[in-house]
């Protein structure tokens, strides 16, 4: 796993091993999310329909952060920018001066 995260390819590999790695610590993640996940890495696809409401539920997720803030009266993170299809947009940053 560790050399598969090596190449140089591996950007959607890593941003799934973290955030699987966050939704694992979660108690609230339950066994039964786990076998959704697990049923749709094995059907190879996520229909449209769950992509769509899992980007609702996902943009309410991120809401309760800034409200959490605001009740904390703390400055929220800033929002990354989105692609067209409206999800954040992923940047990698690496150290060329390691390879």
């Amino acid at each position: 796993m560790i050399l598969a995260l090596r190449a140089p390819n591996a950007h959607w590999l890593a941003a799934l091993v973290n955030a699987l790695d966050e939704a694992l610590l979660d108690p609230d993640f339950t066994a039964q999310q786990r076998q959704i996940v697990c049923q749709l890495l094995a059907s190879g696809l996520v229909p449209h329909g769950v992509a769509r409401a899992a980007d609702a539920r996902f943009a309410q997720f991120e809401q309760s952060f800034g409200e959490a803030e605001a009740a904390t009266g703390t400055d929220p993170a800033p929002i990354p920018p989105t692609t067209p299809n409206g999800r954040p947009k992923l940047t990698l940053v690496g150290n060329n001066a390691a390879a």
